[in-house]
């Protein structure tokens, strides 16, 4: 199951490349019916302190816990324009999966819908803060979450730093592993500045659109190896990864660093991102932290 959705979450990233972001604001503030299309909006906007606002969600949509309670409205890749209608919303937000077609039907529908495209950096993930709180009328707040995003991540730099550079650890994330491919966070991703920024060296910064090679990881033998865990994962994963060739070959594999981080935080680019890179520092270098 995890790798099914590991390959479908990377082809519908390749695809969406081509979205459009939308810089347009909403005025109804306070008063809008929002539907989020994503789960970092929806974690974006509980954070902004709009979550009372939601009145619709994906099914993929689980965090904060009281996101649950709220009607679905379908997957990230075929939501339902009749349930969105029927929630009388008056905005829905999206960000990278969603079809472009979809958010013009929305728009038809009379439906003020926006989709934002941020992923190739860490200041993305501070951009898409600020368009989702400048649509829902959250500017203030927006701008505070920021900031100690801001602060948490130089808290981090300043830490790491102590490293000399050729002492620096290499890393990867995997995003997915075994016979359907190997996906990991690739150079061009956000996730590659969360990693550097770290404190580690991304071995997977060669790779391209989330996607790696057996050959390249073997090369590369990071140092270090971090495994997505989600709700549904399986407690044994690390013990399946270093026990499948050919990554048991990998030196992180017989040495015992392997490690599991939140896959959600890391993965739903947004508020949680900071908690991924302090986790991720943590990891490389337990005795800074």
């Amino acid at each position: 199951m995890k790798k099914a959705l590991a390959i479908l979450f990377v082809a519908l990233l390749a695809v969406s490349l081509s979205a459009q972001s939308v810089a347009e604001v909403s005025s109804n503030g306070d008063d809008l019916r929002i539907v989020s299309l994503a789960p970092n909006v929806t974690e974006i906007i509980y954070a902004l302190g709009s979550g009372d606002q939601l009145v619709g969600r994906t099914d993929y949509c689980n965090y904060p816990e009281e996101v649950l309670s709220l009607t679905s409205i379908g997957s990230l890749w075929e939501p339902n324009l009749e349930a969105i209608l029927s929630l009388d919303a008056d905005i829905a937000i999206a960000s990278s999966i969603v079809d472009p077609g979809f958010i013009d039907s929305l728009k038809a529908a009379g439906i003020e819908a926006y989709q934002f495209y941020e992923e190739e950096s860490l200041d993305g993930t501070y951009a898409l803060i600020e368009k989702v709180a400048a649509c829902i009328g959250k500017e203030d707040k927006g701008a505070e979450i920021i900031r100690s995003m801001k602060d948490r991540v130089a808290a981090v730099q300043q830490k790491v730093s102590t490293i000399p550079e050729d002492q620096r650890k290499s890393c990867v994330y995997m995003i997915g592993y075994g016979e359907w491919g190997d996906y990991a966070a690739t150079g061009e991703t956000y996730l590659n500045d969360v990693i550097e920024v770290a404190g580690g060296i991304n071995a997977a910064v060669e790779g391209s659109f989330w996607s790696i090679t057996k050959e390249l990881l073997l090369a590369q033998d990071p140092d270090v190896i971090l495994l997505g865990a989600y709700s549904y994962s399986d407690p044994s994963d690390i013990e399946h990864f270093i026990g499948l060739a050919p990554y048991s070959e990998l030196t992180a594999s017989k040495t015992g660093n392997v490690f599991t981080i939140n896959g959600d935080a890391a993965e739903r680019q947004g508020v949680r991102t900071v908690d991924c890179v302090e986790e991720i520092a943590k990891i490389l270098y337990p005795e800074l932290f």
